[in-house]
Parts: structure tokens; sequence; C-alpha cells
């Protein structure tokens, strides 16, 4: 069965960090976008990211580049670690192409 390509909406931020450690390793999801703001995007998560939570940063996420909160993503699903503010523009930005 194929795993089912995830993305992180404020994936750099205390949220989104936790999202990144609960899906580590997960047997049905592979993190494949990670999206945070202007701040980060273009840069790899390992330099865009001060890690806040214990432990490390899962190493399989490293070297994706962090990208806008918006369409296109390459994944399937989306989690949002987003504020509200933020998280409500960024819904009605993918709503539109399907994405759940």
């Amino acid at each position: 069965m194929a795993k089912i390509r995830v993305g992180i909406l404020g994936a750099t931020g205390a949220v989104g960090q936790r999202f990144l450690q609960l899906l580590d390793r997960h047997p049905q999801f592979s993190v494949t976008v990670l999206a945070a703001s202007d701040r980060s995007q273009g840069r790899p998560y390992a330099e865009a990211c001060t890690w806040r939570l214990p432990g490390d940063p899962p190493p399989t996420v490293a070297a994706l580049v962090v990208q806008a909160p918006q369409p296109p993503l390459a994944c399937d699903l989306v989690f949002s670690g987003l504020r509200p503010t933020s998280r409500a523009r960024s819904r009605r930005r993918l709503r539109r192409p399907g994405i759940p």
C-alpha cells in the first residue's frame, strides 16, 4: 500500500514541529511538503527552523525546502499548524484545488 503524501502548514512553529514528530516513521504517511511564513520559504527545513521540542528534528525532513502555504502542494493531505488568521487565508486558497 502506498503511503499518503502529507503537507504541514506552519511547519517551523511549535505545532508544526509536533506534527512532524508524530508523523516521523508513520507507517501510512510520508511528509512531502513543509510550508511556513515568508521568513522560512526557499530554505531547507534544517536551516529555516529553530527546533523547540525535546529531541532532534526528524532527519527525513531536514533537506525539504520550505515553501509558501498555498497551491500547488505535492501532497494528498494537509495538516495545519497555522494561527487562526493565517489558517483562514490558507484554507480558502487550498480548498479550490481540492486538498483536504
